[in-house]
């Protein structure tokens, strides 16, 4: 049993470790950062209320991204029905924006490498923001997710793939070194 003193400790490092990667975790999934702000800090609440079993445990990472998926798509979930209620069933169409201008700073980079991350499949842009945004190894984001080390690495080439043909498409082959610098250096 460990002391209050070293719990709250675990808890702050835990959380100032975990709270950027989870919150842009949660965005890919979400999209409304206020939003997936709630949800991670609400995840860690729960992570508080359950100190003595997981802060500090080797399963802490593992159930951090497996609550926050779940709690995103409970979120999605009941936005889903709340739209549903308020236009009486009735269909939204969306009408596909413009084309994004040629990026000329770091913002438009994001934003363009957002838009990509739209287009890949959800398990695909899953496994790909757990491994370039989130950091995980490969075995972490099999356990997180319940496939093997083999899908992870299927998905995270079909997800490049797809990335390298959106960007190329969109803006050119330079643009394409310019985001994928941006992973090696955050």
């Amino acid at each position: 049993m460990q002391e209050p003193e070293q719990l709250y400790r675990l808890f702050q490092e835990t959380f100032y470790k975990y709270y950027e990667p989870l919150c842009k975790y949660a965005f890919t999934i979400v999209k409304e950062p206020h939003s997936c702000e709630d949800i991670v800090q609400e995840t860690f609440l729960r992570v508080w209320e359950k100190k003595q079993n997981l802060i500090g445990s080797e399963e802490l990472t593992w159930y951090l991204y497996t609550a926050i998926r779940n709690n995103c798509l409970s979120f999605l979930e009941k936005k889903q029905k709340t739209v549903l209620g308020e236009f009486n069933g009735q269909e939204i169409i969306e009408t596909p924006g413009e084309r994004p201008p040629v990026p000329t700073n770091e913002t438009d980079y994001d934003t363009l490498l957002q838009n990509a991350l739209e287009n890949l499949p959800p398990k695909c842009r899953e496994v790909f923001v757990l491994s370039r945004v989130s950091n995980l190894t490969y075995k972490q984001i099999s356990d997180s997710l319940g496939i093997s080390i083999k899908t992870v690495e299927n998905q995270m080439g079909k997800a490049l793939k797809i990335l390298r043909a959106y960007i190329r498409q969109k803006q050119g082959f330079p643009v394409i070194l310019c985001i994928f610098l941006l992973f090696l250096t955050s």
